[in-house]
């Protein structure tokens, strides 16, 4: 198993320092957020991809991942992005939500969704990139058996799965083990991040935790990635402490209003030692 970590969670950094960071800490890739407000515009991602390439290459990495946000009707802004991935020797990159919010009824939302992700793999399936679909919260994906449904139109070889477990937590929770056998070879990505359900006021909600004490077992995820052979990326986004002030995957609210919040190295250095522990603990 390899890792990196989604830039999200580095704010504070330029893409320099994240690069130089990550290869201090040990980690095997990184995963670029592709965003106006850091660290690859979306609008140039392209023109820019073999300065990033040479980059991350130079601190002895690789690109985990393009992790965006672009919509998927838009043809040719996905075809930029699985340009730029080719260029980048990164197999993989995140198309935009499509977001569930009861106005369409969930049908017709499928339907048109599987005929536009047709559409967008007949034109990158061409450089050899994979769309992946996130397992996220409000949006046609929020499960591992929803996103599978989603993915089983096409070839594995052409698209993926992102499955992040900790979203599964906010909604679309099933049997780890289950979940992960059923998305077969459609699993191409894995998050790693935590989360907890709290009572304040009367009323429930999620909040970011920290990797070992959130609702999401990660030995046990671990054990089951190791028992079906899952060889592949897993990268960090755990927002948990950082200062953030941004909107996530659909639109919510990833602000940080903490007193203290963690030590970059800190966090690149407890993180990673963690999910080794998880993964080489057979007791």
């Amino acid at each position: 198993m390899k890792f990196s970590v989604q830039t999200a969670v580095l704010p504070e950094l330029t893409r320099e320092q994240v690069v130089k960071k990550l290869s201090q800490h040990g980690y095997d890739g990184v995963e670029w957020r592709l965003h106006e407000e850091y660290h690859i515009k979306p609008s140039e991602v392209l023109k820019e991809a073999r300065e990033i390439k040479k980059l991350v290459e130079d601190h002895g990495l690789e690109v985990s991942c393009l992790m965006g946000y672009l919509p998927l009707e838009n043809i040719e802004a996905q075809e930029q992005v699985a340009q730029a991935c080719a260029i980048m020797e990164c197999p993989r990159y995140r198309p935009g939500a499509v977001l569930y919010d009861g106005t369409k009824n969930y049908h017709d939302l499928y339907r048109e969704t599987v005929d536009k992700l047709g559409k967008v793999l007949d034109v990158v399936s061409r450089y050899r990139v994979k769309p992946i679909i996130e397992t996220h919260f409000n949006t046609l994906a929020p499960s591992a058996s929803l996103a599978y449904r989603l993915v089983q139109n096409f070839d594995p070889a052409h698209i993926g799965i992102n499955y992040d477990p900790a979203n599964l937590i906010i909604e679309g929770r099933e049997a780890w083990q289950m979940g992960l056998e059923l998305i077969g070879p459609y699993l191409d990505y894995v998050h790693a991040k935590n989360v907890s359900w709290v009572l304040e006021d009367g009323t429930w909600r999620w909040k970011f935790d920290a990797m070992d004490r959130g609702q999401v077992n990660w030995r046990e995820i671990m054990q089951i990635l190791k028992k079906i052979g899952y060889a592949g990326y897993l990268s960090f986004e755990n927002f948990y402490k950082v200062p953030m002030r941004s909107r996530g995957y659909v639109g919510e609210d990833l602000s940080q209003k903490e007193a203290v919040y963690r030590d970059i190295d800190q966090r690149l250095e407890e993180d990673l030692a963690f999910i080794k522990r998880c993964l080489n603990d057979d007791g």
